[in-house]
């Protein structure tokens, strides 16, 4: 695991109570701009249903477009 971006964190806070979108959108952000953990188990499993891959680290442009599909 990467270092924490308190930056990032600070200007992005997960809503109280996110539906399964905000969830998504917010972890695929998360993975391209902080390591500091891994996306839930949970949103995987939807991401493979949807078939959204886990980009990569730095790769914030590829989360973005995906959740738009």
């Amino acid at each position: 695991m990467s270092k924490l971006n308190k930056e990032w964190h600070a200007a992005h806070p997960m809503d109280k109570n996110p539906t399964t979108e905000e969830r998504l959108t917010w972890h695929l952000e998360h993975t391209a701009h902080c390591g500091c953990r891994p996306i839930p188990a949970s949103l995987l499993s939807i991401m493979a249903q949807r078939g959204i891959a886990v980009p990569e680290r730095g790769r914030a442009e590829q989360a973005v477009d995906q959740t738009a599909e």
